[in-house]
């Protein structure tokens, strides 16, 4: 069967990319090995993010803000070094499900939200944007909903894997057609537990599990789960 006029559009934090141990875990503990406390981290990650994430504009931040007085070379060098190769943050089932789905003469997109040039360094780190026919990086939320609407008319399926059912509703407001896939990658005994790792282990992803879903996605836990034959 041919799956010349099929779009697969998938998502990247927490669907492709472990972005909680990633950054929640390794990034913060790299960087608090400097002497930066939890305050300081959080301050400046949320001045940050206002303005456009990326790791270079914390470490500036965070330099800035305690007076010049942490080292900002050495916060380049952890970027520079420790974090340059993030293939490790891959989750397992990502490369053969991509090589498969190629196989199949699938067309991928890769579909992101966050600041471009902070998604397009994780991308390009972990070395799988070469496995994509195209990338699309969403600045604002909301805004998958446009892109997917915009390609809409040049296939005859449409499968788009996501972590957040708040962009899939809104993708099927405006495309009803198109097949959803919400993604859970928490492990259920990890939804409420107290312990402090696992806090930051899925600090992000965990808080999407509560979010109300106005239109019934699939449910995957793994991308194993979705069908595009």
């Amino acid at each position: 069967m041919s799956n010349l006029n099929t779009a697969l559009f998938l998502d990247f934090d927490h669907t492709l990319f472990d972005t909680d141990e990633f950054f929640h875990v390794d990034v913060r503990g790299a960087f608090g090995h400097l002497g930066i406390d939890d305050a300081l981290w959080e301050q400046t990650y949320e001045r940050v993010w206002k303005a456009g994430y990326t790791l270079e504009r914390h470490a500036e931040e965070i330099h800035r803000q305690s007076g010049n007085q942490l080292p900002l070379g050495e916060m380049r060098s952890i970027i520079d070094g420790t974090f340059s190769d993030l293939r490790r943050y891959l989750f397992s089932d990502v490369l053969p499900f991509l090589r498969r789905a190629k196989e199949k003469d699938v067309y991928l997109f890769l579909l992101s939200f966050g600041n471009p040039d902070w998604q397009r360094y994780k991308v390009l780190a972990s070395r799988v944007g070469s496995h994509f026919d195209d990338m699309f990086f969403v600045p604002k939320e909301g805004g998958k909903a446009g892109i997917i609407l915009e390609v809409a008319d040049r296939f005859d399926r449409i499968i788009v894997v996501d972590n957040n059912p708040a962009e899939l509703d809104l993708i099927k407001d405006m495309v009803s057609t198109v097949e959803t896939y919400c993604i859970n990658r928490v492990p259920d005994e990890m939804f409420d537990s107290r312990d402090g790792s696992a806090r930051l282990r899925f600090l992000e992803a965990k808080k999407y599990l509560g979010k109300t879903w106005r239109y019934q996605h699939v449910v995957c836990r793994d991308l194993n789960g979705i069908l595009f034959l």
